[in-house]
């Protein structure tokens, strides 16, 4: 990417600040009222929620807080945020997703780094227990372009995690988890207990270990190590019951992910007896993810970003419509060598490593359409 090119992107980028700036002003346009819209697409009662004190927006709170030099944007990193060279002086930051509720996460996070640029891909549906009637979903990247002095964690891995004091750590965390674990409350067979787990993934089972033993002198906490049976598929940090309970006390103000924040927040309420056992789930169930399919949280980013956002401004689309739609992942990640190994889920080319580098020029896809948010 040229100078010239960054700049004029630069200057959109400012007039769409004005444009929202208006539209605040003017026509009580917020966050509260996008995140409100992403609640009711999911099934989530906000209304109910705040009744019981428990507020579902909090994570718009958590992310404006942020800058580029948070230590939680090296968790991202090493999450599911890429981070590659386009020149010796140019990185592309950039996520993506088809989560419903993980589109505008991802979108908010994005905005703390710069104002982002969003294309729209299909992407084919990798389990053979999504069958229905379409078999191709949308995906959505995010992605902005830094001049190198203005990324402060290039050339950064894991063992710097070592020199956190307890923020920091916490702040990384958040960040690693928000992108890259998963958090569960799953009812015990025999007891019928509800237990409250927290998951980091990764490729790099030397990288969990480290973490595992970095937290335990850090916070005191137990955690332990799993493998993924299946070859070279990584593993998963875990932390369970009160021990989970024990860490989401200390992430309370770092952990941003709109669901699984929510998730936490009704298992902590529950743990502190604030609320009883049936209302805990009734107002889990609609955050339950489910592969038949048919799941609302899942490959809807699209259909989300576009109702929670009705006032974007879209320029570019099929330049050719005889053209057929390419996988962005065929596209981006062909031929590249990463310094690390990333995400379990993403397998060699998750983004436990701040750089990947394409040995090939990248080819953009053909369906294209940029969209600068108002």
């Amino acid at each position: 990417m040229t100078q010239q090119t960054h700049d004029r992107g630069a200057g959109r980028s400012r007039l769409v600040e004005e444009i929202e700036k208006v539209m605040r002003e003017r026509l009580g346009w917020n966050e509260i009222i996008m995140s409100n819209i992403m609640w009711r697409f999911i099934g989530v009662n906000v209304d109910e929620l705040i009744a019981y004190g428990i507020n579902p927006h909090e994570w718009i709170e958590i992310l404006r807080r942020l800058s580029i030099n948070d230590p939680y944007m090296l968790g991202a990193v090493h999450g599911d945020v890429y981070v590659r060279p386009t020149s010796p002086s140019w990185y592309e930051v950039s996520m993506d997703t088809t989560s419903s509720a993980g589109v505008l996460y991802f979108e908010r996070l994005m905005r703390r780094i710069k104002m982002p640029s969003v294309e729209f891909s299909w992407r084919e549906r990798r389990s053979a227990k999504f069958t229905t009637e379409e078999p191709k979903m949308v995906n959505v990247r995010f992605y902005v372009i830094l001049r190198k002095s203005e990324w402060p964690w290039y050339g950064k891995d894991y063992e710097i995690i070592g020199s956190f004091n307890t923020r920091e750590l916490l702040s990384y965390l958040g960040g690693l988890i928000d992108t890259d674990g998963t958090i569960t409350v799953t009812v015990a067979v025999s007891s019928r207990r509800r237990r409250f787990t927290i998951e980091i993934n990764s490729a790099n089972i030397e990288f969990l270990k480290y973490l595992r033993d970095v937290i335990y002198e850090r916070l005191g906490i137990i955690s332990y190590v799993t493998t993924d049976k299946r070859l070279e598929s990584g593993g998963k940090l875990r932390f369970q019951d009160s021990w989970a309970v024990q860490l989401y006390e200390g992430l309370r103000q770092y952990l941003a992910h709109p669901v699984k924040r929510l998730k936490a927040e009704l298992y902590y309420s529950k743990y502190n007896k604030e609320l009883a056992t049936k209302e805990f789930d009734r107002f889990y169930e609609p955050l339950k993810y489910d592969n038949n399919g048919n799941d609302v949280k899942r490959c809807r980013a699209a259909d989300t970003l576009t109702q929670a956002a009705p006032q974007t401004h879209t320029h570019g689309g099929l330049k050719n419509s005889k053209l057929k739609p390419r996988n962005i992942e065929q596209n981006s990640w062909c031929g590249r060598r990463d310094l690390n190994p990333g995400s379990a889920a993403r397998g060699a080319y998750g983004g436990l490593g701040t750089l990947a580098i394409l040995d090939q020029p990248r080819r953009r896809p053909r369906f294209n359409i940029t969209i600068r948010w108002l």
